[in-house]
């Protein structure tokens, strides 16, 4: 990837996260805990989510663990022909797309602060291990549904996840 592209991709990714955290701090202290609807997470462990999946990232960068594949070699196949282009095209992930067990949020409670102040360290580290291996051939991390993903594709997915909560924490 030109790097004035990859540049864009991460500039593009670091307002996304800014919408994100920007979008939980317009949420009530008094929302925090309560669940945007029945059986759905609250705020607070929406940010732990997205807290998460950069730490799980960035540890695999780091060459630790990453998410574990959750489907067959047959399955990602025909997922990333079928569904992850028009995710990465268009911007939106499907409905009821499952979140890997890696980073779902436990029930709480979470400091509202304390949390904020996590995700972005997270995802500041996550964006420098992303920096630092961008020029390394084949370089990947692991999508729990997709398999392997470049960094390319990675840094859009990551656009399109921050976004895609962004709008569940402004629904009224």
């Amino acid at each position: 990837m030109p790097q004035e592209d990859w540049t864009a991709a991460m500039a593009a990714h670091q307002s996304s996260l800014d919408r994100f955290l920007g979008a939980v701090r317009a949420i009530p202290v008094a929302g925090w805990d309560i669940p945007l609807a029945p059986g759905k997470w609250s705020p607070a462990q929406q940010v732990e989510h997205v807290r998460l999946v950069y730490e799980v990232l960035g540890r695999e960068l780091a060459g630790g663990p990453g998410l574990a594949i959750r489907t067959t070699w047959w399955q990602r196949a025909v997922l990333r022909v079928r569904i992850l282009p028009g995710i990465l095209a268009h911007g939106t992930i499907p409905a009821r797309a499952p979140a890997p067990r890696e980073a779902r949020p436990g029930p709480g409670p979470f400091e509202r602060e304390p949390l904020l102040a996590a995700t972005l360290a997270a995802a500041t580290a996550m964006q420098r291990s992303l920096n630092e291996r961008k020029d390394t051939p084949r370089a990947a991390v692991t999508h729990h549904i997709f398999g392997r993903l470049s960094l390319p594709q990675i840094v859009r997915f990551g656009t399109v996840h921050n976004d895609h909560h962004t709008r569940q924490l402004q629904r009224p």
